[in-house]
């Protein structure tokens, strides 16, 4: 038997906080051991070219008279794998490149956009070149049987050198030597990832990020 772990990503991949709203924030609790995968599971190795963490994240004025604006956009894994039992997750790990944390909003404007991925990958929010990585550690997976989910699924996320157990809803599915991990979008609190930066001017930056992971990963 052996440990594996999950590395999510984001998860590096959050710091600015929700655009769209009407997501519940999880809640992030201490760390947890980590979930030990069976003899019996198969491994898979996860697909860096199409694997993403998508975020969604915005802002407020003080002055209500203007509208909230918001940005999207996604942040690579560089490796990770997962360990399935009969179409079960049982444990596994995910590591994202916090140095690829893109808007894809304001691809139309490349210098509005290289001024805006600058800024959120500085100290004020990801600081990726002290902190280039952010991973998730699975510590469980419950099989549901009702609802638009088939898991969930709890972890580790460490982001900024913080790490916080939480726990969101995904689609798993194995067919064909290939597993697909499909989250719910799911809204952290970046402020529990010591993202404190509150915003410039009238400006107030939302607390909560709206993340999505989507994952593919082949057989070994």
């Amino acid at each position: 038997m052996r440990k594996a772990f999950l590395s999510l990503t984001l998860i590096g991949m959050v710091f600015l906080t929700s655009c769209g709203g009407g997501k519940d924030t999880v809640e992030a609790t201490d760390a947890q051991e980590t979930a030990v995968a069976s003899e019996e599971s198969v491994t898979y190795a996860v697909n860096t070219e199409v694997s993403t963490t998508n975020w969604k994240g915005g802002k407020f004025y003080q002055d209500t008279t203007k509208p909230e604006e918001g940005h999207y956009g996604s942040v690579k894994l560089k490796s990770g794998e997962v360990t399935v039992k009969d179409g079960v997750l049982e444990a596994g790990h995910f590591v994202a490149d916090q140095t690829t944390f893109e808007s894809a909003d304001l691809n139309e404007d490349p210098d509005t956009k290289a001024k805006l991925d600058g800024h959120l990958k500085s100290a004020d929010f990801l600081d990726v070149e002290k902190f280039p990585e952010a991973t998730f550690h699975v510590t469980s997976a419950k099989k549901l049987d009702a609802g638009d989910f088939n898991t969930e699924i709890s972890g580790n996320l460490k982001f900024r050198d913080i790490e916080k157990n939480i726990t969101f809803k995904a689609n798993v599915k194995e067919e064909a030597g290939t597993v697909t991990i499909k989250s719910e979008e799911f809204a952290i609190n970046r402020q529990d990832f010591g993202i404190v930066y509150k915003g410039g001017g009238d400006s107030v930056i939302k607390d909560e990020v709206i993340l999505q992971v989507d994952i593919t990963a082949n057989a070994k």
